[in-house]
């Protein structure tokens, strides 16, 4: 059950709600819900807007109550200015009875701190996405001329949406005006415990410290009170993320260490320094200079594969609303309606020929002429998402993120944004982030048939294979009629060799889109599987028919390969070489073939080095992809480059235990390095996952394996 907060944080005591107060000013029914040192937390009844509001009270700090109310209002009102998606917006202010009192929404959800203490530290992924979202909100404050002072664990909450908000502003001041009296120990920066002023640095070293804590449960500076921790600062006693949490990857360790540098002078600047800091750290750093533009809006970032951005029967009905009239000269707010109507059915029918590089524009011109109508930046980030998982080219990466998040920034309950960047963390191994997105969808949705389907992928990636089937039946079951979720259950068989399955669930899809290529390819890879080499050749050339593409024709001419049919097979390879030349497995599988042809030694080295230099930049992006390692681990193995290939070969062996294609190429990897005993043990592991027997048959390159007496007592064939 999530906890309701106020905009207050942990400044209270806990104790429960006080007896009822009255009134202040136009605010009724007020009831004590928390208090600290600067102020009380009350639940107020606005009887004009008939809503329940978080009003807080400041209590009076200094002799002359009347001129510090009057500071206070100012300050106050100063913070009301302040809009920023990550940060807890004030209503209103105002001064009655004597007190200075500001308002705001009711905030559901739970603070960081109660978050770790009943779930344990967070992961370093999710960690880093919670505190880009602090540094956001901290930007938004000094970009008003104010300060936090006060940035801690128990003031920042996790809304029940996903959203990350800064709060409880009781301390908040203009920069340089007050003393630094007042704060959060373990969060102070040592200046300020030694008498200074507070500063931006100040605000920046309470951050650092709450992405220690956020990863450890604990405090960089040992101490409970103001005096132990001087003592600290002066003897230089601090711990070690490191130590205390070795996993966390070590540039991420750097930042904090940055930020929590007891010489103000070597921190960030800036919260928008941090930002870049802690982007890069954990791979999330701006576009490189050969993307496409963007936008020039920021981006805040959300701690939040299959079903489309929005419905579209929801959508339409609000596209006129939300399309704001275009400036002169631009189309009319009908014919953008209709290009979304458009370009959200070709998203949803992506197996269309060109229908994503269709999409893509359309959605691009509906978001220039409004940058506030979500639901197109939801279906543009799900389009980049979809050309990044087919093409495994990187450059896609950023704007499926950065679309994902504006949409969230705009409607932070749209829960297909929330799937989308679920999708795209599986993809990436940020299993952190992806859970949290796809749990934040989900609460929003249970019925999301296409959260259930992320959600399989993530179990898929984390090992809990008991639970992906389960869960993919489930999205079946929710969504009968939608072909992806037919596809990707088809797919899940297909990486366990069960070929019946998976033949059930693609012919299936074919049923329902009939002009599906995808679904007739897969059929192929089905046949493939069941060593009916020719009825493979037939269902991919029929799909190259419905759409031909780079892959259609690496899959042609994988299985005329598989055949012994080389000429032909180059050919094919050579025509996807030729629609995609940057496709790293293409080219790994014509050097096979080159190999198998005994072509020459120079050539067969070449064609292999362009495959590995290709896989390079999308391994940075998916590093735990077990097909992936396995490919390049096995071409680095026919190089005899032993180094490389034995460290990826294992990693793959270790993230694909249940995969047997993955087996199967970690198997003919460690043969090709000579060692047989490893090949022999993932080789059984692969046919006792379901590796067709008939494929190894085939592989020329197992042919002394085969021979060995050792293979033929696991029941190989000869």
């Amino acid at each position: 059950m999530e906890e309701t907060h106020l905009a207050t944080g942990d400044n209270g005591d806990g104790a429960s709600p006080g007896a009822p107060f009255d009134r202040w000013g136009p605010f009724e029914r007020l009831q004590r819900v928390g208090h600290g040192g600067f102020g009380e937390v009350y639940r107020a009844f606005d009887p004009t807007l008939q809503r329940y509001v978080a009003l807080k009270l400041l209590l009076p700090r200094g002799a002359d109550p009347e001129a510090e109310a009057s500071e206070l209002l100012r300050e106050a009102r100063a913070l009301a200015k302040v809009r920023h998606p990550n940060v807890v917006a004030i209503y209103g202010v105002d001064r009655h009875d004597g007190r200075v009192g500001f308002w705001s929404d009711f905030v559901f959800g739970r603070t960081l701190s109660q978050l770790v203490a009943t779930q344990g530290p967070l992961g370093a992924p999710e960690a880093a996405l919670v505190g880009i979202d602090v540094c956001k909100a901290a930007a938004a404050v000094h970009a008003a001329g104010l300060l936090h002072r006060d940035i801690k664990a128990g003031n920042v909450m996790r809304e029940s949406g996903g959203r990350i908000l800064l709060m409880d502003f009781g301390l908040t001041h203009e920069g340089g005006r007050h003393d630094s009296s007042s704060g959060t120990p373990a969060y102070m920066a040592p200046e300020l415990l030694a008498g200074h002023p507070a500063t931006v640095a100040t605000d920046i070293y309470a951050i650092g410290v709450l992405l220690f804590f956020l990863m450890t449960g604990q405090h960089p500076v040992p101490g409970a009170n103001f005096e132990e921790l001087r003592r600290a600062h002066t003897s230089g006693t601090r711990r070690n993320l490191l130590d205390l949490r070795p996993d966390v990857p070590e540039r991420l360790a750097r930042v904090v260490d940055t930020a929590t540098n007891p010489d103000p002078r070597q921190r960030f600047a800036t919260a928008g320094q941090m930002i870049a800091a802690v982007s890069e750290a954990v791979g999330m750093a701006p576009p490189r200079a050969d993307s496409r533009p963007r936008r020039p809006w920021r981006i805040a970032a959300w701690t939040a594969p299959i079903a489309a951005a929005v419905a579209l029967a929801a959508a339409a009905p609000q596209i006129r609303s939300l399309i704001w009239p275009p400036p002169a000269g631009q189309a009319p707010v009908a014919s953008q309606a209709e290009n979304y109507r458009r370009a959200h059915d070709l998203i949803a029918h992506y197996y269309r020929p060109h229908a994503i590089e269709t999409a893509i524009p359309l959605l691009e011109q509906i978001v220039a002429a409004d940058e506030r109508f979500a639901p197109a930046h939801a279906d543009l980030g799900r389009a980049n998402y979809l050309q990044f998982v087919q093409l495994r080219d990187p450059k896609f990466v950023d704007p499926a993120r950065e679309e994902s998040l504006r949409a969230l920034t705009l409607a932070p309950d749209m829960a297909s944004a929330h799937v989308t960047l679920g999708s795209l963390y599986v993809q990436s191994g940020q299993n952190d982030a992806a859970a949290h997105e796809i749990d934040t969808a989900l609460k929003l949705d249970r019925f999301n048939a296409g959260a259930h389907g992320a959600l399989a992928d993530l179990y898929d990636r984390q090992g809990r294979t008991e639970l992906v089937e389960p869960t993919l039946k489930k999205a079946v079951s929710l969504a009968p009629d939608d072909w992806r979720l037919v596809n990707q259950l088809g797919e899940y068989y297909v990486n366990k060799n069960a070929w019946r399955e998976a033949g059930e669930q693609y012919r299936r899809a074919v049923e329902l889109t009939p002009d599906n290529s995808r679904a007739q390819n897969n059929l192929g890879l089905v046949f493939r599987g069941l060593g009916r080499l020719e009825d493979a050749a037939a269902a991919f050339r029929k799909a190259i028919a419905l759409e031909p593409t780079a892959l259609r024709y690496r899959n042609l001419g994988m299985v005329l390969a598989e055949a012994g049919k080389y000429p032909e097979s180059v050919r094919m390879l050579q025509q996807s070489i030729e629609m995609r030349p940057t496709q790293y497995r293409t080219w790994g599988i014509l050097a096979l073939v080159y190999l198998n042809q005994r072509e020459d030694p120079g050539k067969v080295r070449d064609t292999f080095q362009k495959a590995i230099d290709l896989a390079a930049p999308i391994r940075k992006e998916t590093p735990t992809d077990a097909y992936l390692l396995a490919d390049v681990g096995q071409y680095y193995a026919f190089l005899k480059m032993e180094d490389d290939s034995l460290p990826l070969l294992a990693q793959a062996a270790a993230l694909g235990p249940d995969t047997p294609e993955v087996l199967f190429e970690v198997a003919v990897g460690y043969e090709a390095l000579g060692h047989r005993e490893e090949a022999l043990k993932w080789l059984a592991s692969a046919r006792a996952g379901g590796y067709p027997v008939g494929a190894i048959d085939r592989n020329p390159q197992l042919a002394g394996l085969r021979a060995d007496p050792r293979y033929r007592a696991t029941g190989g064939t000869r």
